[in-house]
């Protein structure tokens, strides 16, 4: 038996089989051919080429009927690679002695280190445009294809080096049972999809890799950050037993999802889900979800090697709105960096993508992708309560910029007869310093405001969330974010608008009812962690919280605010951890994922 100790991320026991995952992986079968054999492995090779040519000439025309020529272009390097002779030529005399896959493996490690001599970067990172034209072709040669996360041979608790959001846009709730990865944070983006779907999930599990091997019977405990590696008889017996005492207690809060959100003295709170897959708009509503505060878009773009066009947009949005209607639905548009598109646009590799060409910037950037999705979303308005939200909006003229366009595209459905909400709700994300400093001019301008902790602690504490080296800077208690809170707050009552917070910290208890403290009017939140904060909130009163807000705006120190804030809940759960020499209550346990 073997402790790994990481990070909290996913709450939960998973109890499963180790499978081991690198996305990086395939196979390339080497064997020596007979001379009588040379024609066939020649003959499978440009068929492969030929195929591979297809493909990426019809992913290029239907990326020109959505964005134009501009953006298909990235695929005609690809194509002038796969069409070029001398692919063939510098081939062909490898396959005097070995089958295609190997012979043509073989050329792109020499083309490739050819490439990775070039002093001039931009050429250097072409390289990264060949490994991905040779996986195709051997692909095609193999008759292989990836093996991702919707295809793992059976239930297991999945553990890799880090995992992508697109890893997570193919995953299997029902085989993946459980998440390890050796580096990230606990606010990445498919770490909150983990806690999203229920997955138990440890992050920054130094040596997961090397140390567990496929088929090993493996523990995450997603509460405590520990992976388990073998254990013994007895460690599995607690370990099943704290599982089924963590399934009844959850039934039990779950009961009262009808109940509502309402302190002890009358004031209610709007609890809603944040959700990214169709599968967690059931959950949200098994949990007594009041709608949706933040539906990610992301999912629909990064599931598919080309761009979702505007009917299939239109059906996911207004699948989703009528399943909740009449409860309100907020769909926030594109929040992905360039080099998540990068497969479909012509964007280039950037220094640092979280200052770079990313979400609202990026759509900006690329008009015609903007105003698909734009149509799709107010045309999904026609069918329930949709309300449409702009993220990481930093200035007046960038949101500006923004309803311009949604302005241009309320023009087109009108003049084409489409029926959609003329008066369809616009807000946007606070995530950037910036804008809470602005917020009483954005107030003027839309309609609710929601804050994105997640994004608005890392870039006023300057910490990289999925770095692990710095994730302990990673701190929501800070008085700086605190404050700006505070101040997005008053800037839209001022203007008489609502504010939600759909960071991480709206699903901790603790945190949920600061924030309540300090005036949010909703609480948006993974659907898992709904009947929890909703219990909180029914075992307190606004008063004592109003004191809580107050009094931690006036504090200096974070060890302060963390010890003020702690008292305001008696936290019961100690007894559903197993042994250990930690001194820890299950609330440290719970904030330290923040």
């Amino acid at each position: 038996m073997k402790y790994l100790k990481g990070i909290q991320a996913s709450p939960g026991i998973a109890i499963a089989p180790v499978y081991l995952y690198d996305p990086e992986e395939f196979p390339v079968d080497q064997r020596r051919i007979d001379p009588s054999d040379i024609p066939v492995e020649k003959a499978r090779l440009e068929e492969a080429i030929r195929a591979v040519s297809e493909d990426f000439a019809a992913t290029r025309a239907h990326v020109e009927d959505i964005l134009g020529k501009e953006h298909a272009q990235i695929f005609d390097a690809h194509l002038l690679i796969l069409q070029d002779p001398m692919l063939l030529e510098l081939t062909y005399p490898h396959i005097e002695k070995y089958n295609a896959e190997y012979a043509f493996w073989t050329t792109f490690q020499n083309l490739r280190r050819q490439f990775e001599a070039f002093q001039d970067d931009y050429l250097r990172e072409r390289g990264a445009d060949l490994l991905g034209i040779a996986k195709r072709v051997l692909a095609k040669l193999g008759n292989w294809e990836k093996v991702g996360l919707d295809r793992l041979p059976d239930k297991a608790i999945v553990v890799a080096r880090d995992l992508m959001p697109d890893d997570m846009a193919h995953l299997q709730p029902d085989r993946v049972l459980g998440l390890v990865t050796e580096v990230g944070g606990s606010t990445s983006h498919a770490i909150i999809l983990a806690r999203g779907l229920e997955i138990p999930a440890v992050v920054s599990v130094a040596n997961a890799l090397s140390d567990a091997r496929t088929g090993d019977i493996a523990i995450v405990d997603g509460r405590r950050g520990d992976f388990i590696l073998n254990p013994d008889d007895k460690t599995l017996a607690q370990y099943r037993g704290l599982a089924e005492r963590l399934r009844k207690r959850k039934a039990g809060l779950v009961d009262s999802r009808d109940l509502p959100a309402q302190t002890e003295d009358g004031v209610q709170v709007a609890l809603q889900a944040n959700v990214e897959l169709p599968s967690e708009v059931h959950s949200a509503m098994d949990y007594g979800a009041e709608g949706v505060g933040l539906y990610r878009t992301e999912y629909l773009y990064l599931a598919s090697d080309i761009l979702p066009d505007e009917a299939s947009q239109v059906t996911a949005y207004s699948q989703m709105a009528r399943r909740i209607a009449p409860r309100p639905l907020v769909i926030r548009t594109l929040d992905l960096g360039g080099d998540k598109m990068s497969h479909v646009l012509n964007t280039q590799t950037e220094m640092n993508p979280f200052l770079g060409l990313r979400s609202i910037r990026l759509t900006l950037r690329h008009r015609d992708l903007f105003k698909v999705q734009l149509r799709a979303i107010l045309k999904a308005s026609a069918v329930g309560n949709v309300k449409l939200m702009l993220p990481l909006i930093s200035g007046i003229d960038e949101l500006r910029e923004a309803l311009a366009v949604l302005d241009d595209v309320r023009e087109e459905l009108t003049r084409e007869g489409v029926p959609f909400d003329p008066q369809c709700p616009v807000g946007v994300m606070i995530e950037v310093p910036s804008a809470a400093l602005i917020a009483d001019q954005l107030a003027q301008e839309v309609d609710f405001f929601s804050i994105g902790t997640n994004d608005l602690i890392q870039y006023t504490l300057a910490v990289d969330r999925g770095n692990d080296l710095v994730s302990y800077l990673f701190e929501p208690f800070h008085p700086a974010v605190l404050r700006l809170i505070k101040c997005v707050v008053d800037a839209a009552h001022a203007e008489n608008i609502p504010v939600t917070v759909c960071g991480e910290i709206a699903g901790d208890p603790h945190s949920g009812l600061l924030l309540v403290g300090m005036g949010v009017d909703k609480l948006s939140m993974t659907p898992s962690a709904l009947p929890e904060v909703k219990r909180a909130i029914r075992n307190t009163s606004f008063k004592q919280l109003q004191a809580l807000g107050e009094d931690v705006l006036n504090m200096q120190e974070i060890a302060d605010i963390r010890v003020r804030v702690n008292a305001t809940l008696s936290d019961d759960d100690d007894e559903m951890f197993i042994g250990g020499e930690s001194g820890e209550t299950t609330l440290q346990m719970r904030l330290s994922l923040f």
